[in-house]
């Protein structure tokens, strides 16, 4: 699946939010930066239509104010300060920020925006160049009927442990011509890996900050890229300069 560690994405978990509000436009800048190869982050809808950035339902995590995404519209959702001053910022404004400078994965949080996103992707022509996830394979399903030539991957949940059940989602989506598979670091091995690679699948694990444990899944466990808080560590671990 790769010829070296050089072929390794590092993809920023919420933009670079080691250092920067998670899910913020400062936060995809300081990506750039660091030159991560994809950003990571999270989409919800507003009441009017909007696809904006932010992890949870609910802003308070974000802003400390409560509230629900899709009870909000958008200038709501603006007036709140998302961390040193930053806003929630909106899909357009994210891709205005990162296009031709990193690669998007976006994580599916609501199950109302398909249509949104793939007419979004599409105008912006960043249909080949996206990765689009989720935990809920019913609703990456419905995508690929909207865009079969689209890149996507199934996350996997933290208690899904027994080999088999993973090897059997692998199957399920490499049936269904999925880019990827993306569980996190706890829940894999090298025998993993090698069976997501047999069936074309790159590996994809969330969400690793510790040197050893990122040696480890590059040097023995094989995996195809890395969502991390730190995108200066991983560079470091892959003997990248910025």
């Amino acid at each position: 699946m790769k010829n070296s560690e050089n072929d390794i994405l590092i993809i920023g978990h919420k933009g670079a939010s080691s250092i920067a509000p998670e899910n913020t436009l400062k936060a995809f800048q300081k990506a750039i930066e660091l030159k991560a190869d994809y950003v990571e982050f999270d989409i919800h809808i507003t009441k009017d239509g909007k696809i904006v950035i932010i992890h949870d339902s609910d802003t308070f995590n974000a802003t400390g104010v409560k509230g629900l995404i899709k009870d909000m519209t958008l200038d709501q959702i603006k007036s709140l300060d998302a961390g040193e001053g930053e806003k929630i910022p909106t899909l357009r404004e994210v891709i205005s920020t990162v296009r031709k400078k990193m690669g998007l994965q976006i994580e599916i949080k609501s199950t109302n925006l398909l249509d949104k996103l793939i007419h979004i992707l599409k105008e912006e022509d960043l249909i080949s160049t996206s990765i689009v996830s989720s935990f809920i394979l019913n609703e990456l399903l419905k995508l690929k009927l909207l865009e079969p030539s689209i890149k996507l991957g199934l996350l996997l949940s933290e208690d899904m442990v027994r080999p088999k059940l993973i090897k059997r989602k692998i199957v399920k989506v490499a049936e269904n011509k999925f880019y990827s598979i993306h569980p996190p670091f706890t829940t894999i091995n090298k025998e993993i890996v090698d069976f997501a690679h047999s069936y074309g699948l790159k590996v994809v694990v969330w969400t690793v900050n510790d040197r050893e444990i990122m040696e480890k899944l590059i040097g023995e466990i094989g995996v195809d890229a890395i969502i991390t808080d730190d995108i200066s560590l991983a560079n470091e671990v892959l003997g990248r300069k910025i």
